[in-house]
């Protein structure tokens, strides 16, 4: 088998990470320096460099294929704020600003999706924590989001409603009413409408097959506003950045993956 390297979690990148023990097959990997001076010069390299798709076409790198919602510009511009704070310093006991999480609590064949942005000095959001967990237990979810909770002290959490039961369990978890359904449509039949249902809310449902096309608009607006509004730290974020690399909307079904669709989540909290 040959190929270059497409979007993580594939199956060369399985195969790669196999023990040697146990691996059927000899691997053998040839990034671009085998053939400088060969297939190609230094300078061609340089030149190619330049290239946004490089480092999967040239460097062995997982990054799939370039999307078409948001530009390359956007997404180093926000790579270059990231590398100016480290989320691992963080402490909520020097911190004064807003935190939200987003969940996408999506079992079966999709992952488990978490990430916790904060609202840094200067109107950036800044990632503090961002990862996928595939087919996980449903009891350490919700521990793990607990814990989140506390660590980050967050304001928000954001969640996809298509799953109401996660949402329940969490509600029980922090002592907010369960029953968040009975609430909204109390406050619906009161001519009051959902949003303000949801205000005083910490554990807050989102209509993700209602609301996906908003989101993604006002994340992609974050994503470009005055050069930029997002800080994400590539030394501990680089399959978030893959996402956002790769993200497609064909208009019709936006193909997503499940770290992206989290920042949409996240970041609508500042709307």
């Amino acid at each position: 088998m040959v190929s270059t390297p497409n979007a993580p979690n594939g199956l060369f990148e399985r195969i790669e990470k196999e023990a040697e023990n146990t691996c059927l097959y000899k691997r053998i990997f040839l990034d671009y320096t085998y053939g400088i001076g060969k297939i190609y010069t230094a300078e061609e390299i340089e030149k190619t460099k330049q290239s946004p798709s490089f480092e999967r076409e040239y460097n062995l790198k997982y990054r799939g294929k370039i999307g078409n919602v948001f530009h390359t510009k956007d997404i180093e511009a926000a790579i270059e704020k990231g590398r100016k704070y480290n989320p691992e310093n963080f402490t909520p006991y020097y911190s004064s600003t807003s935190r939200s999480m987003g969940i996408d609590p999506a079992y079966g064949s999709s992952a488990f999706g978490i990430v916790v942005t904060e609202w840094a000095d200067g109107g950036v959001v800044q990632i503090l924590y961002a990862e996928e967990y595939h087919r996980p237990d449903y009891n350490e979810m919700l521990s793990l989001v607990y814990d989140l909770m506390s660590k980050y002290q967050v304001d928000k959490v954001y969640i996809d409603g298509a799953n109401p039961s996660f949402i329940k369990s969490l509600k029980l978890q922090i002592g907010e009413e369960a029953d968040y359904d009975k609430v909204i449509a109390r406050y619906k039949a009161e001519g009051f409408g959902a949003e303000n249902a949801t205000k005083d809310m910490m554990i807050v449902p989102v209509n993700f097959n209602k609301e996906h096309k908003a989101m993604l608009g006002h994340c992609k607006m974050i994503l470009e506003d005055g050069g930029g509004r997002i800080a994400i730290n590539p030394h501990k974020f680089d399959k978030l950045i893959t996402s956002l690399r790769t993200a497609v909307d064909n208009d019709e079904h936006w193909i997503k993956k499940p770290l992206h669709i989290m920042t949409y989540w996240t970041h609508f909290a500042w709307r």
